[in-house]
């Protein structure tokens, strides 16, 4: 059988494309393992075989990491909002946005693998201009397809943290109450939110770790309310500065703060439950009332039908 042209052309293409996706796959994998084996021989040098094999598993753990390495970083400005944003999903590790990276190279080229090597089926069913067209949908996809995930994750968490704010403040006001400081107040939320608000513990300790290490407590309380990404978090560290630098009682303050916040969540409910009835509108209409038309004008129409049949 004689391939037309635009057949040819077309096997050649995904050939080239095919071949380079191999190369660098290929040479990613080699300096990921040149570069494991050069840390291994200088831990070997400097610490003794324990420690090396320790590194071994966790480059063996880390692979998609390594693989993002060896790809073509952005700028840096770029590398701070990857890293930004996969902080609010709640990624922390060092080598996130490696990892990512090396996800959306993998998210691109793998679907074009299977492409080809199914391309015998697939060409059966569907025209080669079909295929075509459904193969750069697919890689579109496939390069969306992380960054979909992560702002996913950063919608879930946001959601869980807004549900625990309030129980937050409530804690945060009995513990200050009870005259604990607020350094000390921040390690007991996190204590008692781990098991209910796990987002929330999670960055309440890295809070606590940036206190811990000598940072400011404005601005360990900033970054706490960027990764959070809340607006009432922001508010909150404003609010104590505040009440810091006038002296002013910072229970009274987050006493008031907190049935603010309750106040807020209240309105909140009350304006979702207004907005009910302008929400079963549509399905009312679509679905409800015409059912309920049918269902009393049915029996009357079959009266109707089987009068006239009797008629003639």
């Amino acid at each position: 059988m004689v391939l037309d042209f635009t057949n040819a052309l077309t096997i050649m293409v995904a050939i080239s494309f095919l071949a380079i996706a191999l190369i660098l796959c290929v040479l990613a994998v080699r300096n990921a393992l040149k570069e494991s084996e050069r840390v291994k021989r200088r831990l070997m040098n400097s610490h003794g075989q324990a420690i090396a094999e320790l590194d071994t598993k966790q480059d063996k753990k880390n692979i998609l990491s390594q693989l993002g390495s060896h790809l073509t970083l952005p700028d840096a400005k770029e590398i701070t909002r990857i890293r930004y944003n996969l902080a609010q999903a709640g990624y922390f590790e060092a080598n996130a946005v490696q990892s990512f990276l090396a996800a959306r190279v993998l998210c691109l080229f793998i679907p074009q693998i299977l492409f080809f090597i199914f391309w015998e089926v697939i060409n059966n069913y569907f025209s080669l201009s079909t295929t075509i067209i459904m193969a750069l949908g697919v890689a579109v996809l496939g390069l969306m397809a992380p960054s979909f995930f992560i702002r996913r994750k950063i919608s879930q968490r946001t959601d869980s943290c807004r549900r625990g704010f309030p129980d937050m403040m409530d804690l945060m006001v009995a513990c200050v109450e009870a005259g604990l400081g607020l350094d000390a107040t921040f390690v007991r939320v996190s204590h008692e939110l781990g098991g209910r608000y796990p987002a929330l513990k999670v960055n309440l300790d890295i809070m606590n770790l940036e206190l811990r290490a000598g940072g400011n407590r404005h601005e360990a309380m900033m970054n706490f309310a960027g990764r959070i990404n809340l607006d009432a978090a922001k508010a909150l560290a404003i609010m104590l500065k505040q009440a810091e630098e006038m002296g002013s009682s910072v229970g009274h303050a987050l006493r008031a703060f907190s049935e603010e916040m309750r106040h807020k969540r209240m309105m909140l409910a009350e304006e979702k439950a207004m907005a009910l009835s302008a929400k079963l509108t549509v399905p009312l209409i679509i679905f409800i009332f015409p059912t309920i038309m049918v269902m009393l004008l049915m029996p009357a129409g079959l009266r109707i039908a089987s009068g006239f049949n009797g008629s003639f």
